[in-house]
């Protein structure tokens, strides 16, 4: 997936497609990264902004520079990374509760925006990760299932156009990420979870803020009591941890 903003500087519009890159898996943790001149041309930049590009990550963890060698992507199970990028862990069903608030605070309104300002390409993009979603649940492939989730739920905030949003969204991936992993075992739920995509995607393809609205508090109420409850019956002692 690629994309710009056009207020963004290149070095930041750089950082988002290398992040990309790792977040969908084209770099594994462990991955040496392309010299700097191969990705300048890849990435259609110059060689000053992947170098600040790859300072930024270095920053954050998620890549490292070793002498002589290259730059390669971290590993996120790392203690320092994981001290980084999940600073909270999914530890009790108010752990749970609080998780859904944030993303009702955000992706709710997120969806209204983006049934205003999404633009032709990002729909198609919305569109192929509906339908990724939907075929790996097909072929229980729960890991692919639960990127491609993630992708198209990032792509509607990514329509806002509010590259601030995108980054606040981003900062919270590895814990919806740890979310995500119970939904293959969670009875009934992934039919719940294509038919809450549907209607997100319908409504914004309409161009319905309302609707888009509506759609994604249903789908994420939904989703979050379904959490919850098997989180409860899995262990009733969950809450007192």
């Amino acid at each position: 997936m690629r994309y710009s903003h056009q207020k963004s500087s290149v070095a930041e519009e750089t950082v988002e497609h290398i992040s990309e890159m790792i977040r969908t898996g084209e770099y594994a943790p462990g991955d040496q990264l392309p010299s700097e001149r191969k990705l300048a041309q890849e990435l259609h930049v110059g060689r000053t902004s992947i170098r600040e590009a790859i300072r930024q990550l270095e920053t954050v963890g998620l890549l490292e520079s070793r002498q002589g060698l290259g730059t390669f992507v971290k590993d996120p199970s790392g203690e320092v990374i994981r001290a980084t990028l999940f600073p909270h862990f999914i530890t009790s069903q108010e752990t749970i509760r609080k998780l859904f608030e944030v993303r009702e605070i955000i992706e709710v309104e997120a969806a209204g925006r983006a049934a205003e300002r999404a633009e032709t390409t990002q729909i198609t993009l919305m569109r192929k990760w509906v339908q990724a979603v939907e075929t790996h649940i097909a072929r229980e492939d729960g890991q692919s299932m639960i990127n491609a989730d993630v992708e198209f739920h990032r792509q509607i905030v990514i329509a806002t156009d509010n590259d601030i949003l995108v980054s606040l969204m981003d900062s919270i991936v590895g814990l919806l990420h740890e979310m995500r992993t119970d939904s293959m075992h969670i009875p009934d739920l992934l039919p719940g979870i294509v038919s809450g995509h549907r209607a997100i995607l319908a409504a914004i393809e309409m161009g319905d803020s309302q609707a888009a609205r509506q759609a994604m508090k249903d789908h994420l109420t939904h989703v979050g009591a379904a959490v919850q409850a098997y989180w409860v019956q899995d262990d009733p002692e969950i809450e007192q941890r």
